[in-house]
């Protein structure tokens, strides 16, 4: 079979390729003309491509048959009056199961090597009774049903896909079998000649659309081969010129290997120099720490130093006094911030930003990647969309989510929609978000509607590295880092999604309220209070006496200590003393994350909070798989501590 197109490819490959046009004709082809056959293993090679293309459209066509046959049994009732039992005995007895059976073997393994017998079998077994029902049809009722017969020359030579040979067999059958019972019927001569002049017209026109429609299923299907044979010739080529590359690069490694010992002593310098380089830059860096370290306590130390000796300053320059060693200490953390940031522990900047902004410019960009089958549909309905965060991760978490959307509509396309809505949650709405504060906050929903995702998978989307893509499309970190920003951010992010259905992801980030200065203001004085009593746990002095003041300035009663191992002992002795635990997490003997536990393990509902001056991720997750309800970064400002300690308090009390 090879051979045989390779002799007809350089016929016709220069007007393939060249821009040009060519129609094979049967001898090019080695077509049989009468049965349209091609030689024996191309034949067989074709036959296999037949039948898998026509298996539905013939299952199709049997199915419509019966109902069709079915249908139309209202006509003998119309028409034949006493007879239409007769005739609903052929009609569902005989030929709905006769062709109902062929349908059914068709999904038998042997059907394919019956397919065509059997198929024009159901066209004759139809077509036998159909002459069977104008032999009992009373006339002129019997004329009636000769529009049957023109149906099933309609079905077998074009709509059933059977092959030229069969379907002239099968319709030459049936004029056969009509021109015998024609013989049978008292009809007027003329009637009858012209009925068989009729069906024998309409035959042949069937046959010679079969023919056509066959013989260009087979050109196609040559072509199809001749540009096979093409791309095989093409991929020999290019392995020959593979082979070719390989071969010449073989050589320049092999003359590259000469300068190898140069280059790797100039490499060992270069090392060197880079070394030095990064000691002298953390050299330069620990000078301007150590600098910037010193003016902050200068000016601490030396305030503190002034608000001692209220005889020298006197009592109206207090409030100077506490304001300028409060900016000192916001100087220090803002000092930490950019040590962590250089340290690439952590590189963020939050500031009030437009959500609805960077959601635009982001599909600005997302656009310019998509597929035209692939549309976007952008609904910004938020009135107010502040949020305090880092532009560049809002930007992250947008691109992430809709270009994972965009990938699950690749192949058969879509609709991305992107929306933006207001959400409120006070304690009556909070059940689907337990883990969320009340209070306002805004909704990023990314819907697609591509095939959607199994519910087995939802609880491990956001592991890392799991992804559901193929090797080389994905690292699988994509979505567990957006659940970090969120996660960060006090926000929860949400997906729903069923298969064939689609996927929508929801990101909920509180809203930032802008007020006035005064507003402001008087914010800072509305400080959240209460009365509960609160076991503290550090081991610095220092923080365990500041953290004590602050709380009792806010009404709650404190124990605090800063040995760890006399906390326990307090706790254990009395579990239900205490209405909230707040831990260090670094301390000597054990650490937070042991002394929670077993805090939780003594009494699993008392609320926890640790307390730290450095978290990563993973202690952010630990965190949270051992029971802690919420984490207060050192160094933590007054009001702040108020606010997450309240919020715990009443969540507990909502659970």
């Amino acid at each position: 079979m090879k051979k045989f197109i390779k002799t007809r490819t350089a016929k016709y490959a220069d007007t393939l390729f060249g821009g040009g046009t060519v129609s094979p004709g049967i001898r090019d082809m080695q077509l049989n003309p009468l049965s349209l056959t091609f030689p024996q293993e191309l034949e067989q090679e074709y036959f296999a491509n037949y039948f898998n293309k026509s298996l539905s459209r013939i299952r199709f066509s049997l199915l419509l048959a019966i109902v069709l046959f079915a249908v139309f049994g209202f006509l003998d009732a119309a028409l034949a009056g006493e007879k239409k039992f007769v005739l609903w005995w052929i009609r569902y007895a005989c030929i709905c199961p006769g062709v109902l059976a062929i349908f059914l073997f068709s999904f038998s393994r042997h059907f394919r090597q019956h397919m065509q017998f059997s198929i024009a079998l159901s066209m004759i077994w139809a077509g036998f009774f159909v002459v069977h029902m104008i032999l009992v049809a009373p006339p002129p009722a019997s004329y009636s049903y000769y529009a049957g017969l023109i149906l099933i020359f309609m079905y077998g030579y074009t709509f059933v896909g059977l092959r030229f040979v069969w379907a002239s067999l099968a319709g030459w059958v049936i004029v056969v079998l009509y021109e015998l019972a024609s013989l049978l019927i008292k009809a007027p001569v003329s009637v009858l000649i012209n009925n068989n002049f009729f069906f024998i017209c309409a035959n042949t026109i069937g046959m010679f659309s079969c023919y056509s429609i066959e013989l260009s299923s087979r050109r196609d299907f040559y072509f199809s081969k001749l540009l096979e044979m093409e791309r095989e010739k093409v991929q020999m080529a290019n392995r020959e010129l593979e082979m070719r590359v390989q071969a010449r690069t073989e050589q320049l490694m092999q003359a590259n290997r000469t300068l190898e010992v140069e280059i790797q002593e100039r490499k060992r310098a270069e090392k060197e120099l880079i070394q030095a380089q990064k000691m002298e830059a953390i050299g330069t860096l620990a000078g301007g720490i150590a600098h910037d370290f010193n003016n902050i306590l200068t000016a601490v130390i030396g305030y503190a130093e002034l608000g001692m000796h209220k005889k020298l300053i006197g009592q109206e320059k207090t409030e100077y006094i506490f304001t300028q060693i409060l900016k000192a200490g916001n100087r220090a953390k803002d000092l930490i911030k950019h040590i962590l940031t250089f340290s690439r522990q952590r590189d963020e900047e939050r500031i009030p930003v437009k959500f609805g902004s960077l959601i635009k410019e982001a599909l600005k960009l997302v656009c310019v990647g998509l597929p035209r089958h692939i549309q976007i549909q952008e609904n910004i309905r938020a009135v107010d969309d502040t949020v305090f965060a880092d532009p560049t991760q809002v930007y992250q978490i947008i691109m992430n989510l809709c270009t994972n959307a965009a990938y699950a509509m690749k192949e058969n396309g879509g609709i991305l929609e992107v929306a933006l809505d207001d959400l409120h949650i006070d304690s009556a709405s909070k059940g689907p978000f337990p883990d969320l504060c009340p209070g306002d906050y805004l909704k990023l929903t990314v819907r697609d509607s591509g095939a959607g995702i199994d519910p087995k998978l939802i609880d491990r989307i956001f592991d890392p590295f799991f992804t559901t893509k193929a090797l080389g499309e994905g690292t699988g970190m994509g979505l567990s880092v957006v659940h970090g920003i969120v996660k960060s951010y006090g926000g929860k992010i949400l997906v729903s999604g069923e298969l064939g259905k689609g996927t929508a992801f929801s990101v909920l980030l509180p809203r930032l309220e802008e007020k006035a200065g005064n507003q402001t203001q008087e914010k800072d004085i509305a400080m959240l209070t209460g009365s509960e009593q609160i076991l503290f746990i550090d081991d610095e002095h220092t923080s365990v006496e500041v953290a004590s003041k602050m709380l009792e300035e806010m009404g709650y009663s404190v124990v605090a200590t800063t040995n760890v191992l006399e906390a326990l002992a307090l706790f254990n002795a009395n579990p239900d003393r205490f209405d909230l635990v707040i831990t260090d997490k670094n301390m000597p003997c054990m650490t937070g994350f042991d002394f929670g536990r077993e805090i939780l393990r003594i009494k699993p509902d008392i609320p926890v909070i640790l307390c730290t001056g450095y978290m990563d991720l993973y202690d952010m997750d630990k965190a949270k798989e051992l029971g802690f309800r919420d984490i207060l970064k050192k160094p933590f400002l007054m009001r702040d501590m108020a606010e997450v300690i309240r919020c715990v308090l009443d969540r507990s009390t909502l659970q």
